[in-house]
């Protein structure tokens, strides 16, 4: 198969066959994240005297790695006795996958596992003499009286495993399926039970949600799904560029300092999901007009040091999050930046030094 791609393309291509981030592929050759981030975008080559080592690390020839020859397909052969991963997989009745790249898919784990918590925690305490059943009936059978409680966990449950994706909905139904849990819980003991509330309240309380969410300006009542990429585990990523005066970063299940070495900034993008990091800007001189800065942030902390002689003009969107700035610019400060941040689950600081 002939292959078309500029060098930096092939580099790209062989790095994520092999499973590897530019950080980790930089260590193994000895250069830095940055030089493989030039290398991948043709703004640089690798030196000659590292083509060898870079091969063999991306397991091609040097005239495969230059293009010169066709990469040869990689062919894997399996003793006739092992099963490979993916055909044992298909021979499971079930199987269970983190992706942590999936937000809804990992918050709903999460939600799921809290509300069998909270089921089994209340016929726990029940068993030690806590939440007496309430004198419900289901045709004069009592057996469902214990059912009582549970349901509204269930409801409470179904809200967390959806407010991510759906804020309007899992918003009222965590609201009601607590309010339904605190009122049996009073009628049990007799004590002066809460008003039962209806169905049609319940729609009309999740109708008007929605319309306030329209009405101020969220455009959009699902959240972003990032993309897979070759990282399915756990293991730190710190994968920074700065190319352009542009910086892109990446970084996951981890804690670091990024200083941004450029004189001027015109823009960012930066992927933050569990972790604490911190971005330092303090050294940037020039902040070009309209210089846009975008996070998306899901767990953890994370820290932007600002410069005294540039604004911030602030435009969040937080679900369980937090957006703070700590400090003031200075009172003649003439240039601007505009964060644009998504935070869920997390602190967003802003700290002028």
């Amino acid at each position: 198969m002939e292959n078309k791609e500029t060098l930096g393309k092939r580099i790209a291509m062989l790095r994520k066959e092999k499973g590897l981030t530019q950080e980790q592929l930089a260590e193994k050759v000895g250069v830095s994240a940055q030089a493989v981030s030039k290398w991948e975008n043709d703004v640089s080559c690798p030196d000659i005297t590292l083509l060898p080592l870079l091969a063999d690390i991306l397991g091609v020839t040097v005239d495969e790695l230059l293009g010169v020859k066709p990469i040869e397909p990689h062919v894997i052969i399996l003793d006739k006795d092992e099963t490979p991963k993916e055909e044992a997989k298909k021979n499971r009745s079930f199987s269970w996958e983190w992706n942590k790249h999936k937000k809804s898919a990992r918050w709903g784990t999460i939600s799921f596992c809290i509300g069998a918590i909270l089921v089994c925690l209340f016929f726990l305490l029940h068993s030690f003499g806590m939440f007496p059943y309430s004198p419900f009936a289901f045709d004069g059978d009592l057996v469902l009286k214990g059912w009582n409680y549970v349901w509204p966990l269930l409801v409470f449950t179904l809200g967390l495993s959806s407010v991510i994706e759906h804020p309007a909905f899992g918003g009222v139904m965590m609201a009601f399926g607590g309010y339904e849990f605190v009122r049996r819980v009073l009628l049990g003991y007799q004590i002066a039970t809460l008003p039962a509330i209806p169905w049609y309240v319940i729609l009309l309380a999740m109708a008007i949600v929605v319309l306030l969410l329209v009405l101020i300006g969220k455009k959009h009542l699902i959240c972003k799904v990032k993309k897979d990429d070759e990282n399915t585990d756990h293991t730190p990523v710190l994968d920074v560029t700065q190319d352009d005066n542009y910086l892109d970063a990446d970084m996951s299940f981890g804690s670091g300092v990024i200083t941004y070495d450029g004189d001027t900034l015109r823009g960012g993008s930066i992927d933050m999901n569990f972790g604490d990091y911190k971005v330092d800007l303090r050294r940037v001189r020039t902040f070009t007009d309209n210089c846009l800065l975008e996070i998306d942030q899901n767990f953890g902390s994370l820290t932007i040091f600002m410069p005294q002689h540039v604004r911030l003009v602030k435009s969040s969107d937080t679900s369980f999050g937090s957006f703070a700035t700590y400090g003031e610019p200075s009172p003649d400060a003439t240039q601007s930046i505009i964060i644009r941040a998504d935070v869920n689950f997390g602190t967003l600081q802003v700290k002028y030094e």
